[in-house]
């Protein structure tokens, strides 16, 4: 491989690589957490600073129109090395919280509306939970397990080599673990119908080869998102609600959730299911214009703004 085709790998193949997460497993098992936050904010920084990186556009694209196209050139230049930093960090301490389930429940709240939330997993009450990919998303679904509350986790579809062992380690860790296939739509559909609870993201667009029919509203923008889970709440009769994990000062994580989002029917399906996703999105806006420094979506959703 030459030096010119070494440097056209993406950081996102980087960061999908088996190899990496393994590294990841062993450094933060090995490392201090003070140490290991330190190391991984001076990668994160580092990774940040690559404007030609996909990832690194993205990045700008999606916050130059979450903040209303009012940021400057100077903020716009900061912001992926900030977001770099907040996922990398999250990246370290998911790992190092791994080997160390007593100490996760150590640093991580519930919001009162979260507990509510999640309590309703264990009353048997259905409940769709959709996520926008804030801060440590993957140590709330570990987070979830130690407590007991049992979800079934849709991901994304056909999963690389590395998507699939990280879905291995969070089956290992008691999460269930489905990649989105007709076979897991079936089980979540009767899981939903039998009282029970499912988590996907919310905010992950769709790949250009799959232009979805129904085009929500994001952030005053249509989207190419996906709306799959709008269907199954509208068919079980059960809420949406809106969780993230967002980090706080002092090394800390906290749940935080909307309050339960029932469905709206309406006689034509596409005005049913652009209706109520768009109600979703909105409360997924609030949160992630709380923390949007730890809006790590490496992905454009709004391809037009590639490039600004």
């Amino acid at each position: 491989m030459n030096n010119k085709t070494k440097r056209s790998i993406s950081l996102r193949n980087i960061f999908n690589q088996s190899v990496v997460i393994q590294a990841a497993i062993i450094l933060g098992r090995i490392l201090p957490r003070s140490i290991g936050l330190k190391f991984s904010s001076f990668i994160g920084k580092r990774l940040g600073r690559n404007k030609k990186s996909p990832m690194v556009k993205a990045i700008r694209a999606n916050q130059y129109v979450i903040h209303g196209k009012s940021l400057s050139k100077e903020k716009l230049d900061k912001l992926p090395k900030i977001v770099f930093q907040s996922s990398a960090n999250c990246i370290f301490d998911y790992f190092y919280f791994l080997s160390r389930p007593e100490r996760l429940q150590e640093i991580v709240d519930f919001s009162s509306s979260a507990q509510q939330a999640f309590d309703r997993i264990k009353n048997n009450q259905a409940t769709v939970f959709a996520c926008p990919h804030l801060s440590n998303f993957d140590l709330m679904g570990y987070a979830l397990a130690l407590n007991n509350y049992i979800v079934q986790v849709l991901s994304f579809p056909q999963p690389v080599s590395s998507y699939k062992m990280q879905n291995q380690l969070r089956e290992s860790l008691g999460i269930i673990v489905t990649p989105m296939t007709l076979s897991a739509f079936r089980e979540a559909r009767k899981r939903l119908n039998n009282g029970g609870s499912i988590l996907t993201g919310l905010d992950r667009p769709l790949p250009e080869d799959q232009q979805n029919k129904y085009q929500p509203t994001f952030f005053g923008y249509k989207a190419n998102l996906p709306v799959t889970y709008i269907r199954m709440a509208l068919e079980a009769d059960a809420p949406v609600v809106v969780v993230a994990a967002t980090t706080q000062p002092g090394g800390r994580y906290k749940l935080e959730a909307s309050q339960p989002i029932w469905m709206e029917p309406f006689d034509e399906l596409e005005t049913e299911i652009i209706h109520n996703a768009d109600r979703v999105l909105k409360e997924a806006e609030s949160l992630i214009m709380s923390y949007s420094e730890q809006w790590a979506m490496f992905y454009p959703i709004w391809p037009e703004f590639l490039g600004i």
